[in-house]
């Protein structure tokens, strides 16, 4: 598998901010929020250049801050699996918002897949990477 070089501290503040315009969505209550954080997380599944938030802490932040770089070796398919998993989860939540069936289990859901973002920003535990490596092993086989 294709292996590439990431920055641990902006890949841990991508995901962090899309836990934070999820729960911002929640307490507005705007599905088109949802809708847009579901755009942005898609745009990191095609390119690492196209992770709005990766590349703002990356190329800005981290420069003007001077943190330094801890480059991390991650699978490209890890890091698609990760934002194709999160978006699909934030669109079955937003198409149950925007058709108006079960509005409290979407915002559940949206709630849970925030919550689970910020465990990976705060710990660097993130579920759907661990998903991910149990997968893989098992086919594997």
């Amino acid at each position: 598998m294709k292996q590439c070089l990431v920055c641990d501290n902006s890949l841990r503040f991508s995901k962090g901010m899309y836990g934070v315009l999820t729960l911002f969505a929640f307490l507005i209550n705007s599905h088109w929020l949802v809708f847009a954080t579901i755009f942005l997380m898609i745009l990191g599944i095609f390119s690492m250049k196209f992770n709005v938030f990766y590349q703002l802490h990356f190329l800005v932040l981290g420069k003007l801050f001077k943190n330094g770089s801890d480059s991390i070796r991650k699978e490209l398919g890890e890091l698609n699996f990760v934002s194709a998993m999160g978006g699909t989860l934030l669109f079955i939540s937003f198409l149950f918002l925007y058709f108006g069936k079960f509005v409290y289990f979407a915002w559940s859901l949206a709630l849970v897949v925030s919550l689970l973002m910020f465990l990976s920003y705060f710990s660097g535990v993130c579920v759907a990477a661990s998903m991910y490596v149990f997968y893989k092993k098992i086919f594997k086989k």
